[in-house]
Parts: C-alpha cells; sequence; structure tokens
C-alpha cells in the first residue's frame, strides 16, 4: 500500500477513507468483479476512529435493518482469514445485556423476541447463570439479562487490514498518505477528484470518511447530520483470574466490558456528551486521541466498580479518549446524495461501524453496481433528513444527546430535547395554546396528542397505556363520532407545471394521472423492480399544473426522487412552506364546513377524491376531499399567513359539535384501524404493491411507467409468498409499537412493522408481513395467529382488510 504509486488518470470508482466502512467497500466491489477502483487514505488504514474501536460484534440490535448488517457481517469477519491469510482476531464470545429496571428489562425482552425472527439466538437468564457466565460480577440490582451466545467481537485493525488485502487481491489499488483536496463536479454530477498526489477522473464517489465526511460532502453543497463526539474507555492492567467471558453491556448504567487478552477494557456512552468540532482536530491527526476529562468520567467509572468490583483493586493502563462520529437519530447516513449525481455516502456509524462495517460494505458495494441497494436501508438512507436538520448549530447541540440514547431507555414515542423547534408550522401559536403536546419529526415541531385542563402537556414514557392514552383515545373518537381537526402543514408539497407535467408524472406513477381537473388520485412511485419508493397523491390543480403531496418524512427523498425523473420541460417547485393545511374529519365534517363556505359540499357537487379552489372563512385556497383516517372529511391547503384564521373560524363553526383538536397519535391509531400503510414502515423500496396489497392502484392500461415490468411480472405470477396483514389482539390491555413477531400455526413467520391502540376497536392493532405464500381470507380464518410482545404470545385476529369500515363506506358518506 504505497505512498509513492502514481495516481491512475482514471477510475470507475473512488473510495475516500480507508477504515473498516471503506475498505469494506472496496472489498465487495471487488467481488463483484469491479476492478477499477482506488481506495484513498489521508493517513495510513485505520488510522481515524477505526483503530480505537472496542471491536464489537453484535447481533441483536434495535432494528431489523441493523440486525441483518451485522448478521452479514460476522458471516463474512468470520471467512476472511481463511480467503486472505490476514488475522482477523474474529471470534464468537456471547454478550450479555442487564436490566436493572422493570422498564429495561420489557426492552431486552421485545429485543430478544426480535431476534427469533432473524434466527437470532438468545434467552433471558437469572443471576445464578449470570455468574457462572461472568464469574466476579455484583448481580446486586440486576432483574434479568439477556445472554446471546452468538455474539462476538474482533480486531478492527487486523480486520480492515484483511478486508484492504481482500480488495488488493482482486485488483483495487490503495493510496495511504493522500490527501483529498476537491471533488471535481459539472452540472452537479461528479467527474472526479483532485488530491495531493494529483488529478483523477471518476464515474463515482463514495465518501467513507468518518467524522470528515461532513466537511468534504460540504465542499459541493451536501449538508449532513453528521458530528463527531468524544469517546472514551479504560483499559486495566492485567487481572488475576480474568479468563474469555462475553461483552457485558450494563446499559441503565451506560457501561460496557471486554475482556481483553487478560485484561478489562470499560467504555461508556455518557447521557451529557462532549461535542468535538472539528477545528479541535488537526490536520495531520491520525493515530491520536485527546486528554480525558476524569471528572466527566468518574460516575461512569465508580458505576463500573459497582457492576464489576475488581476493577477496585486494579490499576489503569490505558485512559483513552478519541473522536467518533455519531448522527442525529443514532442510524447511519448510507445512500446516494440528493444534491450531487454519483456522489454516495457511507459514514455516520455511531459506535455500530464495525459491527455492521461488513454489511454497509456489502449494501453499498451493490448499490453503486446496480443502482439500488441490496436490502431495506431505509431507515439508513440519507435522504430521510430535511435541510433542517442539517446545519452546523442543530448538529453540534442534538447528536451528543443522541449519542448518550445509545444506551438510554428506547422508549415508544420519545422525542430528543435538543435542538428543537426548527420549523414551527403556521399554526403553531394556536396549538400551544389547545394544550398541544408537540412531536419533531424531521426537524418539524407537530402536535401529537392535547393536553386536557389542568393537566402538563409533556411525555411519561412507557411500554404500558401511556399518560397521554385517554387525550388520544378522545381525540381519536371525535373523528368517529363527531368531528375532529389536525393539522398537516408538515406534509411535503410540491408543484409541478408545465404543458409536459402529465405526460411526466404519468411515467413516474403508477396510478393513472391523466385525469380531469379538480381530480386527486393516491398513488405511488416504483422502482424497476417494482418495489415501492413513494406512496402520496397527486392533484390535478389545473390544466398544466398538479400538486404532489407527501409526509414529511418522505420529503426530501420524494423530492430527490422527481427532480432525477422528471425528463422534460417541466418546472418544478417545493411550495411546502408556502401553504398550511388541515384536516376536517368526521361525521359532521360537511356541516361544519358549510357553515364557512358557500361552496356545495354534498357528493353530487364535491364526490370522494375531488379538490377545487374556492373560498374558506373568505380566503381562497385549494380543498380535497380524501380521508387517511377513514372519515368523511376534507383537506384543506391555505396560504400560511391566513392558515390561523380558517384554524379559529373552523373551531368556532365546530362547537356546536364538539369539534376536538386532534394529534398525530389518534391520527395512526385511526389510518391503522383502516389498514391504510405508511411509507418507511409498512411499505418501501423492498415491498411490492401486491405484497402491500396495493396493486389495484397501479393502472398499467394507462401507459408506461417506471416499474410497469416488475409490476407486470408479479400480476403474472398470481402468487405471492409474503403478504401485509392487519391484526387486532383479543387482550384488551396489551400494548403493540412495533417489531413485534407474528406467529401462525406457532411458527414466527414475520414481524409489525407497525403497532397502535386502535380505540374504536377496543384493543391494540398492528400490521405486518406474513412470509407465507397464499394467503387467501379463509386460510386467514382457519390459522392461529398470535403476536409476541416480550416474550409472551397474545392471541390475535388476522385480516387482509383494516378491521374499521372494511368496505370504505364512511368516507364517501
Amino acid at each position: 500500500m504505497s505512498d509513492t504509486k502514481v495516481l491512475p488518470e482514471k477510475a470507475r470508482i473512488a473510495i475516500i477513507g480507508g477504515g473498516i466502512i471503506g475498505t469494506s467497500v472496496a472489498y465487495h466491489l471487488a467481488k463483484r468483479g469491479i476492478k477499477d477502483v482506488v481506495l484513498i487514505e489521508r493517513k495510513q488504514l485505520t488510522s481515524g476512529t477505526t483503530w480505537h474501536a472496542a471491536g464489537l460484534i453484535s447481533l441483536a440490535w434495535a432494528t431489523p435493518t441493523l440486525t441483518n448488517l451485522a448478521k452479514y457481517s460476522h458471516e463474512l469477519y468470520a471467512s476472511l482469514e481463511e480467503e486472505t491469510g490476514q488475522a482477523t482476531g474474529y471470534k464468537r464470545i456471547g454478550s450479555i445485556s442487564l436490566a436493572r429496571t422493570e422498564a429495561r428489562l420489557e426492552e431486552i425482552k421485545r429485543t430478544s423476541s426480535i431476534c427469533k425472527v432473524f434466527g437470532v439466538e438468545s434467552e433471558m437468564i437469572d443471576n445464578t447463570r449470570l455468574a457462572e457466565l461472568y464469574p466476579g460480577i455484583n448481580t446486586e440490582g440486576v432483574i434479568g439479562a439477556l445472554y446471546t451466545p452468538g455474539d462476538g467481537q474482533t480486531n478492527p485493525i487486523d480486520t480492515t487490514m484483511a478486508l484492504a488485502k481482500g480488495a488488493k487481491m482482486n485488483g483495487v489499488e490503495i493510496f495511504e498518505n493522500t490527501v483529498m483536496e476537491e471533488l471535481l463536479t459539472k452540472d452537479n454530477v461528479i467527474t472526479g477528484i483532485r488530491t495531493d498526489k494529483g488529478t483523477m477522473e471518476v464515474d463515482q464517489v463514495i465518501l467513507c470518511g468518518g467524522m470528515w465526511t461532513r466537511d468534504l460532502a460540504k465542499t459541493v453543497g451536501v449538508q449532513l447530520p453528521l458530528y463527531a463526539c468524544e469517546h472514551s474507555y479504560i483499559v486495566t492492567e492485567e487481572m488475576e483470574g480474568l479468563t474469555q467471558r462475553p461483552v457485558l453491556r450494563d446499559f441503565d448504567r451506560g457501561l460496557y466490558f471486554k475482556e481483553d487478552a487478560g485484561k478489562m477494557l470499560v467504555g461508556w456512552f455518557e447521557d451529557n456528551a462532549i461535542g468535538l468540532p472539528m477545528n479541535k482536530i488537526a490536520d495531520d491527526f491520525c493515530f491520536g486521541q485527546f486528554p480525558l476529562d476524569q471528572d466527566h468520567v468518574e460516575p461512569y467509572l465508580l458505576n463500573g466498580m459497582e457492576t464489576f468490583p475488581q476493577l477496585q483493586e486494579t490499576g489503569i493502563r490505558t485512559w483513552f479518549n478519541g473522536p467518533e462520529s455519531f448522527t442525529n437519530d443514532n442510524l447511519h447516513l448510507l445512500g446516494p446524495t440528493p444534491q450531487i449525481d454519483k456522489l454516495f455516502i457511507a459514514a455516520g456509524m455511531n459506535s455500530k461501524g464495525i459491527g455492521a462495517g461488513g454489511g454497509v460494505g456489502k449494501i453499498m458495494a451493490d448499490w453503486m453496481i446496480d443502482g439500488f441497494p441490496s436490502g431495506d436501508v431505509s431507515e439508513c438512507d440519507l435522504r430521510r433528513h430535511h435541510p433542517a436538520q442539517q446545519h452546523d448549530e442543530y448538529v453540534s447541540e442534538r447528536i451528543p444527546e443522541a449519542l448518550g440514547h445509545s444506551y438510554a431507555m428506547h422508549w415508544p414515542f420519545y422525542q430528543y430535547e435538543t435542538a428543537r423547534d426548527q420549523i414551527h408550522s403556521p399554526l403553531h401559536q394556536e396549538l400551544t395554546s389547545a394544550g398541544a403536546c408537540f412531536g419533531e419529526v424531521c426537524g418539524y415541531e407537530r402536535a401529537n396528542w392535547f393536553a386536557n385542563p389542568g393537566q402538563e402537556a409533556k411525555y411519561q414514557y412507557s411500554y404500558q397505556k401511556p399518560n397521554w392514552f385517554n387525550n388520544t383515545k378522545q381525540e381519536h373518537m371525535a373523528m368517529r363520532e363527531s368531528v375532529g381537526i389536525y393539522d398537516m402543514s408538515s406534509f411535503g408539497k410540491f408543484e409541478v407545471t408545465g404543458p409536459a407535467a402529465g405526460k411526466n408524472l404519468q411515467y413516474i406513477c403508477a396510478g393513472n394521472i391523466d385525469i380531469p381537473v379538480g381530480k386527486v388520485v393516491y398513488t405511488h412511485f416504483l422502482n424497476a423492480r417494482g418495489g415501492i419508493e413513494a406512496d402520496l397523491t397527486v392533484a390535478r390543480t389545473g390544466e398544466t399544473t398538479y400538486w404532489v403531496i407527501t409526509g414529511i418524512s418522505s420529503h426530501s427523498r420524494d423530492w430527490w426522487h422527481l427532480n432525477h425523473r422528471l425528463i422534460d420541460d417541466v418546472l418544478l417547485q417545493d411550495i411546502s412552506m408556502n401553504f398550511g393545511a388541515m384536516a376536517l374529519q368526521g361525521p359532521h365534517a360537511r356541516e361544519v364546513l358549510s357553515k364557512v363556505t358557500d361552496t356545495d359540499l354534498s357528493n353530487e357537487a364535491f364526490p370522494f377524491a375531488s379538490g377545487k379552489v374556492m373560498e374558506v372563512a373568505g380566503v381562497r385556497m385549494w380543498v380535497q376531499r380524501l380521508s387517511y383516517v377513514g372519515e368523511l372529511g376534507w383537506e384543506l391547503f391555505i396560504p400560511a399567513q391566513h392558515t390561523a384564521t380558517v384554524y379559529r373560524a373552523l373551531f368556532e363553526a365546530g362547537n356546536a359539535f364538539g369539534i376536538r383538536n386532534v394529534g398525530m397519535h389518534a391520527v395512526n391509531s385511526a389510518r391503522m384501524e383502516k389498514g391504510f400503510v405508511h411509507w418507511g414502515h409498512d411499505v418501501g423500496p423492498e415491498d411490492t404493491l401486491f405484497d402491500a396489497g396495493l396493486a389495484w392502484a397501479a393502472k398499467p392500461e394507462a401507459g408506461d411507467f417506471i416499474g410497469i415490468n416488475g409490476f407486470k411480472e408479479q400480476l403474472q405470477a398470481k402468487k405471492s409468498t409474503r403478504r401485509l396483514v392487519q391484526f387486532k389482539l383479543d387482550d384488551t390491555e396489551a400494548m403493540l409499537f412495533h417489531n413485534e413477531p407474528i406467529v401462525m400455526n406457532d411458527e414466527i413467520v414475520g414481524y409489525l412493522s407497525s403497532g397502535m391502540y386502535g380505540h374504536a376497536l377496543g384493543s391494540a392493532i398492528g400490521m405486518g408481513y406474513v412470509n407465507a405464500p397464499d394467503l387467501s381470507p379463509i386460510r386467514l380464518s382457519k390459522a392461529k395467529f398470535e403476536i409476541e410482545i416480550a416474550l409472551k404470545r397474545y392471541s390475535a385476529e388476522a385480516s387482509l382488510y383494516g378491521f374499521y369500515d372494511p368496505k370504505g363506506l364512511r368516507p364517501k358518506a
């Protein structure tokens, strides 16, 4: 890996960064037969963060995506030494996770349950077994533990070197001590790179530079929510009698323990982590570290001595404090950048770089070659972030909190406390005055539930029925029985204008977009394989004008999709902030809206799935008759400056009917009762319309569209091996959130993609894919279904349709 070689004039792919991720991408590109690859490393391989990683490889992650990446990493690391001749230090030693509270016990039991879905062996153990597996541990205060025997560890430097050697064996060139100076672009497309060793023309670039990735990307206008923090640990002197043992995680104390050649490595994830701006990291930083604030880490050391008392009588050989990069939500940043074509990112490993590195390398190599990832990584797609989450002030405030969240409780509906109030709805003050408890999605503050008079609008987190359970029930039932109003200003609103607008959208959308002015279509963007890239509505607001309306969490992704697929001469504008929006929903919605408009709202004059420009409370706006909650209702898109005026008028008109403010939790439970999907949870790029029961929404007879061949292949197959199924628990007290295993005839066949309490149904409901062939209603009715919650199974009713108003009559009333 000489630094005296001459940089080639041209390569197909340039990888920037020689840590575990960069070398893994190089290895996997080479294994796919892509020889024309160059890896650039500013100093030496592993010298940024990889070299000082703990090397833990856990299988039991909080999400299916991360679990799949870790499973693949295990398989890869186990085979690298035989393939390359380079030892990796990989071994399976198992891991133990402790619980000191009932809530943590529930969490690790839920982890054990989801492990079963992926064939990961785990078991709950008592303190007697814990002491056998981990001699010397103080079990006082421990009320349960999860043992995962297949977990392992590896030597980060040796594993990286094995990946690099494997890459070189298959043709990759590696340049160390080569500084990246500039990403070269033309018309927002990568064309090459300039280094201190010369310039090279390239077809694609992937930034795997760890904490340096944010600054590199920023030079071409790509902002990433990535920030370095100090991450520290100690290594003791040799301990008498300390033999190999599982990795130990004491989550409630923020600690992990790893036996290392007779010494003990003790690390922690603080809840008050110290941020590390890049101006504190020297340009020539290599195998370096920072001074350790011993006062800052003393509480964790003392807790470590409580957990493992032998530390009290053992000296410390190494006090280590090094930089590591984290993201705002503890999930990786993977994929193509929205701003620059042919530029990919693989960064933000959040202390999971070694465990996920093998899987990330494969996913990214496949993505760059095939144009799509070889697995569902939607939750890690960097396009999930809104621009409001990417500026320097946001990342420096939020990401240290996110680091602390690594070992904190992963509560359902948890809300970060830092870097809030990035984007406000035009109704924010009105909703605050009404008692809203806000949650943040993509930087946007949304009302999740409303406190009653005398009640504090604040979350009290729980795995049981939460403190806002009855509030959401009241909001939910207002929509079912009378009328409710909720703010949907956060939705993305894109205007496509021009003579070719309809033609363009017809090719991008699977539904029929050749509709009369004033019609609204529920439709999807598909990929070439027929997978679902977006779930949204398109309204024809004029002869040459369409509005594309999508959820806030899909805003950046769908904007990217439109920008890359609109091929003819059309004008695409993001008008999201120009308009507030609200939904008026419930049996009395027509009566309320009629009080503030002269427009005829009858079925004949204003049918379902239609829209028009009209005046409401004296304000001209676009109004469409749709419902995401399964009731008679309208969605109003109002000039932002007039949104509060219209809200007040509607509320006054609705007082006679007991109108209520409705938060997003109630909207979520209502949409699930109807069996309506949510993109990113229930549908995504690896799911087809047939899988999701949405094939009816595609209209191939209307014309060619992206993914039509994949759709037709599925249509011709006439068989399915998986299907999105709705579930309702028989138990009325148990709660569902998501990721709970689905059990069919005593066999685990999938997991829930969504879960919530169905207040109109009187029990928790969920939906998820059942991996079983030909799931007809008859077969479902004959099968025994259960949902496993924290290792306990609950009987459930299954249906291919929503349990509430399955014929869909109420929205058309």
